[in-house]
């Protein structure tokens, strides 16, 4: 339950903040709790070097410098599993990296912690030597631990993705016009230590064997979709204007890129290279192999009502779902919306709508499961189909030459982009072919592995969760899958 009221003492009112959910007398509790259970409980801004050197925002890039480069601009929805997405959305020139460097000031075992926005607020990521060149969001603060604190970097990076530490910020995130906000107060969260060494060095070894092996995954994922596939590379630039007859415009489209040239000649050079026929997601559905539905909204009323996860297209990244899903509903809501929008083991979502997101996938696993998903995503279901063919679908769907397709047909709707049933018209090699059967296998090796990192960092971060209340289980904040 959520508390409907409580009083506080004006001597207790902290920088004139007269905002409830900052003073929750639950967080006070869990405090107590935790000590009990033997954790030390230090402040965030005692952990870290001193000013700006410890705590630092990233810098604010103008659009125009969006695509001018290789460079990656990590922005908050880049940050997942504990690590930089590969596939970041923006890229700038190494000319603005250079200008930034000095000031940003970014080095490995660095911690970056979402700042600004809503449910992403307080998502972390450690910069590691691959990340050696980046450009950091203004919306991300760049953490930088003191050695004379004892505290490791792999330590506080498992901490503050307990739900002990994701409730205070939670608290202490502000509404700022359309996004949160937490300021300043982030360095007074209060970071749960066990004072077992032994466990704390436990931490910090298998907080390194999860970055490590996150390395491995990530370049058995690019061998799939780039290098051992001699896949056309993605041309630099933009062609400025074409012509096209009239006779070959599509349900009154005059979109340009819709009809972009490079792209049609690159697709057919591409599928030339295949020894087997390439198919559009529609003759797939066509002849019963593929189901292609759309999920269901079920209202915010709807959201913290139980364990249940409801996947939005935030939580899809790399190709899975992520470790901490942001909204669960209960199992009534779950029955009133499990036909049109529960998924099952070896689903393929895809988003469908948003910006930066589109056209990102997540195979769905038996752990995943039971869920629903939203409208924004479409669930593709491989039926009639060889063992393998939902994980060759899975790939084929992140090939370059595809996403270029999709990108094509992704549409500005009002405020957002939607890809909407033009994504049937994608092209891409057949799932069903002897060649998607080794592809298939393979890509079930990688996601195996995948969903063991997930497993893995769900264990490291109990390992540092100070104990919940029994009559808190399953509430909002207050658990992680």
């Amino acid at each position: 339950m959520n508390h409907l009221s409580f009083s506080r003492g004006r001597e207790s009112l902290v920088g004139r903040i007269l905002i409830p959910k900052f003073y929750d007398p639950d967080l006070d509790s869990a405090k107590k709790r935790a000590e009990r259970a033997g954790f030390e409980l230090v402040s965030l801004g005692d952990i870290l070097q001193e000013g700006a050197l410890g705590s630092r925002l990233g810098s604010w890039v103008r659009r125009e410098h969006y695509g001018s480069g290789n460079i990656p601009y990590v922005r908050t929805s880049d940050l997942s599993h504990w690590r930089i997405r590969p596939d970041y959305k923006k890229g700038v020139s190494a000319e603005l990296y250079k200008s930034l460097k000095e000031r940003q000031d970014i080095r490995t075992n660095d911690i970056l912690f979402v700042a600004h926005g809503t449910y992403l607020v307080g998502t972390v990521a450690m910069v590691t030597e691959e990340d050696k060149a980046l450009v950091l969001q203004d919306h991300v603060f760049r953490l930088r631990v003191s050695r004379s604190s004892g505290v490791h970097p792999n330590l506080l990076l498992a901490a503050l993705s307990s739900s002990f530490v994701r409730r205070q910020v939670r608290s202490r995130q502000f509404s700022a016009d359309i996004i949160d906000k937490i300021g300043e107060r982030h360095l007074g969260l209060s970071i749960p230590i066990p004072a077992d060494e032994d466990v704390r060095e436990n931490v910090v070894q298998r907080v390194h064997g999860i970055l490590r092996e996150h390395a491995v995954v990530r370049q058995e994922m690019a061998a799939v979709t780039q290098s051992d596939l001699g896949l056309i590379p993605e041309r630099a630039g933009t062609n400025h204007g074409f012509g096209i007859m009239r006779k070959k415009l599509s349900q009154r489209i005059l979109i340009p890129k819709y009809y972009d040239p490079d792209l049609s000649r690159d697709l057919v050079e591409e599928e030339g290279k295949w020894t087997e026929k390439w198919v559009s997601l529609r003759e797939l559905v066509d002849k019963g192999h593929l189901l292609a539905t759309t999920g269901q909204e079920v209202g915010k009323m709807a959201y913290g009502t139980g364990e249940i996860p409801f996947l939005r297209t935030s939580d899809i990244s790399e190709w899975g779902v992520k470790h901490s899903i942001r909204h669960s509903v209960g199992k009534e809501v779950y029955a009133q919306y499990e036909a049109k929008a529960a998924v099952s083991a070896n689903d393929v979502l895809l988003v469908r709508d948003g910006t930066y997101l589109v056209g990102s996938t997540a195979l769905i696993t038996s752990h995943d499961c039971p869920a629903l998903f939203c409208g924004g995503m479409y669930r593709l279901r491989m039926i009639d189909a060889p063992q393998y063919a939902s994980y060759a679908l899975l790939a084929y769907l992140n090939l370059p030459i595809v996403r270029r397709q999709m990108r094509a047909r992704q549409f500005t709707r009002d405020v957002i982009d939607t890809l909407g049933h033009r994504l049937l018209e994608v092209r891409i090699p057949s799932p069903l072919s002897t060649i998607g059967t080794r592809m298939g296998m393979r890509v079930a090796r990688i996601t195996g592995r995948k969903a063991a990192i997930r497993k893995e960092i769900i264990g490291i971060v109990d390992t540092v969760e100070p104990p919940r209340p029994t009559e808190a289980k399953g509430r909002p904040g207050w658990s992680m899958r």
